[in-house]
């Protein structure tokens, strides 16, 4: 049976992105290398036939009736054994993974090589998943060393990985590739220990006999470009090594250049809520998310690590109907129109800090107050109040009093408004029913209202909690 312990280490630069997309995967932190067990299978492979395996699967009647949900598809990959480091001696195996978003299945491609990891499921069929550490082979150029390390009981690398040069998601250039940066220099430094190593040809790394500590991660780079990862806002994180550990870790080396700035309402103030977005001129495109940021109750938004280029920036791409920040979709430097968007140009490493625009055309909207109360006394618990739009997106409540809030509302859409409270576990029943045989749910909920948004006659409401009928406790 394959020892994931190890694989679960390398998802935190390859399985994770493709997790967020169809299924969850474990990040386990780093941990002691177990090696390669006798019941692995771990080879590198290409794809030679792909065919799905036929599942029975109940009749439409069937599955209608008792609301069974048909099996997931299955798919068999047929593999070409190139290099073998765990598992029999053989030319060929098959390999079978899912076919739904939602199983974890890896998709291979025929004719395409990749490093398998694979572990034992039902009906003797060897399985491999988005979240065992399986990749193109294009991937694992740093891991492959390892691997061969492993299998010919060689010193196997306790930090390894890839350098590459990169642009934040969703600004690189067309037919730009995240290029490997050879020849850099690399240092770990904890508080006792010094490590250093030089990248290779296509940027790979190996510290070795790391002991454990908490290290910082440094590179010889440029002053335009900052050793960090591509979904981080900042540079490299301090991380701990624990000892005899063989952690994968890649890392980009990504550009300096910062714009800085502020949404402003009408009122000339930042807005306690604005989602902004960053494109490249040219290549805007409402139906798809450019580079995202959030200003929030410190009324700025700051886009990092970006490179010298003309930019747009967008205020509300979607042009979302949201109570919470009521504006239409604007362009820098105050438009509603994408033709008259002024672009931002950003010099190698430039710090731009005063990027502001304001809005001016908003949804109209109107405020709502809702008070709450209780039959026989407020019980200690945690209230929440929401109100569910027909349209639009659900306006947040914000707290004035105690057992007061106030919404702002769209016109035009319809709320219903409800409230519960989650009750303190440690309340005794009796302290509000006088009678110890009574038991505390877990969960109280009001009554509920439905408020047009347009309607207003309607500037408060009152929402009540009934006192839940006594129950006996749990024995």
């Amino acid at each position: 049976m394959l020892q994931r312990t190890l694989f679960t280490l390398w998802l935190l630069m390859f399985a994770a992105p493709a997790a967020l997309q169809a299924c969850a995967c474990s990040q386990a932190p780093p941990g002691k290398c177990p090696g390669l067990q006798k019941d692995d299978v771990v080879f590198l492979g290409t794809v030679t036939e792909i065919a799905p395996v036929p599942r029975a699967t109940p009749s439409t009647d069937a599955t209608s009736q008792s609301g069974a949900i048909p099996p997931a598809p299955i798919w068999r990959y047929h593999f070409h054994i190139d290099e073998r480091f765990a598992g029999a001696d053989a030319p060929e195996i098959d390999i079978f993974s899912g076919g739904d978003d939602g199983d974890c299945g890896y998709r291979f491609k025929k004719g395409a090589q990749y490093i398998v990891f694979t572990q034992q499921e039902t009906e003797g069929r060897l399985f491999a998943t988005i979240c065992n550490g399986t990749r193109p082979a294009s991937d694992g150029l740093a891991l492959l060393p390892q691997l061969r390390a492993m299998r010919d009981g060689k010193r196997v690398a306790s930090v390894f990985g890839v350098l590459r040069r990169a642009e934040p998601p969703t600004l690189a250039l067309p037919d730009d590739p995240d290029d490997p940066l050879p020849d850099v220099a690399l240092k770990l430094r904890s508080h006792y220990d010094r490590f250093t190593a030089t990248t290779d040809q296509n940027g790979v790394y190996s510290f070795y006999d790391v002991h454990a500590g908490e290290y910082r991660y440094t590179a010889d780079l440029p002053s335009s470009m900052e050793l960090t990862q591509r979904t981080l806002t900042g540079p490299l994180p301090m991380f701990k090594i624990p000892g005899e550990a063989c952690y994968e870790y890649n890392v980009d080396a990504l550009p300096t250049g910062h714009i800085q700035g502020s949404v402003l309402g009408p009122d000339g103030k930042p807005l306690r809520l604005a989602s902004v977005e960053l494109f490249r001129v040219g290549r805007y495109n409402g139906s798809r998310s450019g580079l995202w940021t959030f200003q929030g109750f410190k009324g700025v938004f700051d886009f990092d690590h970006i490179g010298p280029g003309e930019y747009l920036i967008v205020y509300n791409r979607g042009n979302h109907m949201n109570p919470n920040s009521p504006f239409r979709r604007t362009f820098y430097p105050g438009t509603t129109d994408l033709g008259e968007a002024k672009p931002i140009t950003l010099k190698q490493g430039q710090d731009l800090l005063n990027v502001s625009f304001a809005v001016k055309d908003s949804y109209p909207t109107r405020e709502l107050r809702v008070h709450l109360t209780w039959k026989d006394g407020k019980p200690p618990g945690a209230v929440t109040v929401m109100a569910k739009a027909d349209k639009g997106d659900n306006p947040a409540a914000e707290k004035i009093d105690d057992g007061a809030y106030e919404f702002t509302l769209i016109r035009g859409a319809r709320y219903t408004i409800s409230a519960w409270e989650d009750l303190n576990p440690s309340r005794a029943a009796s302290a509000r029913q006088g009678s110890s045989d009574c038991a505390a749910p877990a969960r109280m909920d009001s009554d509920s209202a439905v408020v047009d948004g347009s309607d207003e006659a309607t500037k408060e409401i009152t929402l009540t909690f009934a006192d839940p009928p006594c129950r006996p406790p749990q024995q």
